[in-house]
């Protein structure tokens, strides 16, 4: 997965463009949404997801490592309910990354836009979950990548 041009083959939607890439997660095949915010694709979006994408292989353990560490920290019996039979089914046991995978999916990836890019190359993982009970406003978790390093974990919404 070498040279990226992000132009190829994503259509412009309302300043944001829009793809499909396949990443392998969790040992699976998956596919991705991607987003590039802005009117114009960029030279440092261009990179950011280059570098993104050369680095996915060492990023992806940080990553597992870093979500299993979020839940258990900050997600994990942090509301719901009282009962203890529901609230073990509310906050499953996450300690691995098969019981993450089975909790977890990487829904989008979103390249930020280029004036936010000043610290560094900024990319976004954007997740669905299966913890917490029901949620409405699909506020999964949102992670935050700059220089391919974690920065951030919370919710999606970070993205935006």
């Amino acid at each position: 997965m070498a040279d990226w041009a992000l132009r190829d083959w994503l259509a412009e939607d309302d300043c944001i463009w829009r793809g499909k890439q396949t990443f392998d997660f969790g040992g699976k095949a998956i596919a991705v949404d991607v987003f590039v915010q802005g009117e114009e694709i960029t030279e440092k979006q261009n990179e950011a997801f280059s570098c993104f994408m050369e680095k996915w292989t060492l990023f992806q353990t940080e990553l597992i490592e870093a979500l299993i560490r979020y839940y258990n920290e900050k997600e994990r019996f942090s509301h719901g309910p009282d009962n203890e039979k529901v609230k073990e089914e509310f906050w499953p046991e996450i300690e691995t990354e098969e019981s993450l995978l089975k909790t977890v999916a990487l829904k989008t990836i979103v390249v930020a836009e280029d004036f936010l890019m000043d610290e560094g190359r900024r990319i976004y993982l954007l997740f669905s979950k299966g913890w917490g009970g029901i949620d409405l406003d699909d506020n999964g978790i949102g992670v935050c990548g700059i220089d391919e390093k974690i920065t951030e974990i919370g919710y999606k919404d970070i993205a935006f």
